[in-house]
């Protein structure tokens, strides 16, 4: 199936969210996800989300520094 991901089109053979961004090497547990137009914190539980296609998946990573 095609997703957008972080504006670009790409294809996935996978069918949650979780499975999709392990599959793209993100961590979840340090990310804020926005997908579908819903926002999830970082360890949200997103093996429960379905990936559909044509959604729309976009990743904010968290960093720490000053």
């Amino acid at each position: 199936m095609k997703v957008v991901y972080q504006g670009q089109e790409v294809e996935t053979g996978q069918n949650s969210v979780a499975a999709f961004l392990s599959e793209r090497g993100v961590d979840s547990a340090r990310a804020i996800v926005e997908y579908a137009g819903e926002v999830y914190p970082p360890g949200s539980h997103l093996a429960d989300v379905p990936l559909k296609p044509g959604s729309s998946v976009d990743v904010f990573r968290l960093a720490t520094g000053g």
